[in-house]
């Protein structure tokens, strides 16, 4: 299984906003060597004229000074469009060979053959229901996405290359699918196999939830431990089914074995350096066994501290776009959400894991 990926578009610069009107800003701004128009709300704007606006499609653009043609600003009340017209614009930039399949909650772009849209669009849904249902079963209730949940399914790797090189570079060869924090997007491919590929639409659908009905704010805040946590506790394939998902929160066999490979051989300050930055998500050497230690402390803290570990994701939801904690302080929010210090929280988690078993 390939690593995933959320994508971290853009390097935030705006980090002294001012007070804005309530009001929908159009921004004209050059894109490259493409002039665009942009309608949504300011986001963060700061003193020097760089700005973040969410349009009405969700998708969240940020605009450096230099880039404005023009801005005007208007009393009209915002208002997100819908899947199809979401649908409808993205064809118009993807070309005519592509077509929507409708679901209760999702707009599927693709160019692949109808069947299997459909199953992806099936994936989505069981995922949809599951995902609210389980944090309703944590007293967390979750408010309905605002903006429209759109996914782009190419028809073969070629097509997911060409498409993925150009939003997320050179990492499209390592991944088979991934969520976009700034077009609020997730693209995948038709793959042959498909019970390889059941995990990853899950896994990346769970990235588009969590940043749509508030877990998780686009932009804040949000460590990569956590983010991948959630999404390969969620992930994990039906395995007396294959090619099934219908589960979450079981044993995720594949994180469970990079785990008891990479035990042997961790680093006292694993724990610390995980929390602290995402570097070792970042880093090809080491983000295999970042996932795995990811996913196994997702896993002992829902399993043996629940209560915390909602509190502490209601915690990191409160935070803003574009304020960067230090690496301390999010250890130190980490130690205190759970009455714990790292030393004492990091020894429960390896005794606990020891017995866990596939």
């Amino acid at each position: 299984m390939m690593p995933r990926l959320v994508l971290l578009a853009f390097t935030i610069l705006l980090v002294m906003p001012v007070n804005l009107v309530d009001a929908v800003e159009t921004v004209q701004f050059t894109d490259g060597k493409v002039q665009r128009s942009v309608s949504g709300e300011v986001m963060i704007e700061a003193q020097n004229g760089d700005v973040m606006i969410q349009a009405d499609d969700g998708r969240i653009w940020t605009i450096e000074v230099d880039q404005v043609i023009q801005r005007k600003s208007d009393q009209k009340k915002f208002q997100p469009i819908g899947p199809d017209e979401a649908a409808k614009r993205l064809i118009a930039e993807l070309g005519d060979d592509f077509s929507v399949y409708r679901t209760a909650n999702y707009a599927i772009v693709y160019n692949c053959d109808d069947g299997y849209a459909r199953a992806v669009g099936g994936l989505f849904e069981k995922l949809y229901r599951g995902f609210f249902t389980y944090w309703k079963n944590q007293r967390w209730r979750l408010p309905e996405p605002r903006f429209p949940l759109v996914a782009v399914v190419l028809k073969d790797h070629s097509a997911f290359l060409n498409h993925a090189g150009n939003e997320i570079g050179d990492r499209a060869k390592s991944v088979i699918g991934y969520y976009n924090l700034s077009t609020n997007q997730m693209t995948t491919f038709n793959m042959p196999n498909w019970e390889r590929n059941v995990a990853t639409i899950i896994h990346e659908a769970t990235h588009q939830l969590a940043y749509n009905c508030g877990l998780q704010t686009r932009f804040a805040d949000n460590p990569m431990w956590v983010s991948e946590g959630l999404a390969t506790f969620f992930e994990t394939p039906d395995m007396r089914n294959p090619g099934q998902w219908r589960s979450i929160g079981g044993v995720n066999r594949v994180n469970l074995g990079r785990w008891h490979r990479y035990v042997p051989n961790r680093p006292a300050e694993s724990l610390a350096t995980l929390l602290a930055d995402d570097t070792r998500f970042l880093n090809q050497a080491t983000a295999d066994a970042a996932y795995a230690e990811g996913w196994a402390l997702t896993y002992f803290l829902i399993q043996t501290k629940r209560e915390e570990y909602v509190d502490y994701l209601r915690k990191l939801s409160e935070g803003k776009p574009a304020v960067v904690p230090a690496p301390r302080e999010r250890i130190q929010l980490f130690e205190e959400s759970f009455g714990m210090t790292l030393v004492e929280l990091d020894r429960a988690l390896v005794k606990y894991m020891r017995r866990v078993r596939p």
